[in-house]
């Protein structure tokens, strides 16, 4: 509770010191996301001041999206960015012009060469002993992961992958720019799921929590079933929007 400071001699409302204070330390990096704050009631305690206060201050934070209350539990901080975009353009996560207001980062976590994987060598139509390199990386935003990748690379479609590929690379860029293949539709399959112990840990949140499964093939001009993505989105800090048009 350090971080906390209440000057009961200045005209500035306690409660906004309060709400200030926390701000400032999520801000600097003291407070970090799924931080427990303290109960309103031992803020109370240690500032003698009311509940009604705490609580004003509490409330502002909720509706200003950095701290949530969890039934039960406490008081959490929250403020990671919100991934929106229109359902069928959730592969921009990877363009500059989405994430252009925020810091952005790839983080590769493993890569790896296999000649069998029961579902990927199915979506990519290969054949056991068929080499296909595997590459596990996070997309982060902010710090924060937005989304989780596993890609598979048939190895026929993109030859010496392990010496051509950077943990920068943009997917669109590595198929289209380094490997010359032409795009001709991506295919999109989306499932509601719940976090496994290992998602969780990669996509800092908490077991059991709900997530975005994307299933996606990149499927060449040659009708080439080039890549197979498991993408993976924190179902709490995404949202994807749906536009109907009346004919």
């Amino acid at each position: 509770m350090e971080y906390l400071y209440v000057n009961k001699t200045l005209k500035v409302p306690i409660y906004k010191q309060i709400s200030n204070s926390i701000t400032k330390a999520i801000e600097e990096g003291q407070l970090k996301y799924n931080d427990k704050l303290p109960t309103e009631k031992e803020v109370c305690r240690t500032f003698s001041i009311s509940h009604t206060v705490v609580k004003m201050a509490y409330e502002e934070l909720i509706n200003e999206h950095k701290i949530k209350r969890i039934k039960g539990k406490g008081t959490y901080v929250t403020n990671r960015l919100v991934f929106h975009t229109p359902l069928h353009e959730f592969y921009q996560l990877e363009s500059k012009k989405v994430l252009q207001k925020v810091s952005y980062a790839y983080q590769t976590i493993m890569f790896d060469m296999i000649d069998y994987d029961i579902a990927a060598y199915r979506m990519l139509k290969l054949q056991p002993n068929e080499h296909c390199f595997v590459v596990l990386r996070i997309i982060k935003a902010n710090q924060n992961p937005v989304l989780l990748q596993k890609i598979y690379f048939p190895e026929k479609y993109f030859p010496k992958l392990n010496l051509n590929y950077e943990s920068t690379d943009r997917l669109f860029d590595l198929v289209e720019t380094k490997y010359k293949h032409v795009i001709k539709h991506m295919h999109n399959t989306f499932s509601p799921m719940n976090a496994s112990s290992d998602e969780a840990l990669l996509l800092n949140i908490n077991e059991d929590d709900a997530i975005y499964f994307v299933r996606s093939n990149i499927v060449s001009h040659l009708d080439q079933q080039l890549c197979y993505v498991s993408n993976y989105f924190p179902g709490e800090f995404t949202e994807f929007e749906v536009m109907v048009h009346a004919v």
